[in-house]
């Protein structure tokens, strides 16, 4: 798979139940880091509501700062 940098503002993030996630704060917001193998799954909601579930790789931090997310991901 070809994983893609994202840069997301959103208004609701979930992160899916059953997968795997580790969270810490940093200098740069909240850290989640996918620690499932292959992947785990976020669900990001736009300010216009749309829904898009990704795959996150294992082992990658998720950046969440205010409304905007940063991270490695993929649609599924």
């Amino acid at each position: 798979m070809v994983y893609s940098y994202q840069v997301i503002i959103f208004q609701t993030i979930s992160f899916v139940q059953g997968t795997y996630w580790s969270q810490s704060i940093g200098d740069k917001g909240i850290l989640y880091k996918a620690t499932k193998d292959p992947y785990s799954k976020l669900i990001v909601q736009s300010s216009t509501g749309s829904k898009k579930l990704f795959h996150v790789p294992k082992d990658r931090t998720v950046i969440v700062n205010r409304d905007t997310v940063h991270f490695l991901g993929e649609m599924a």
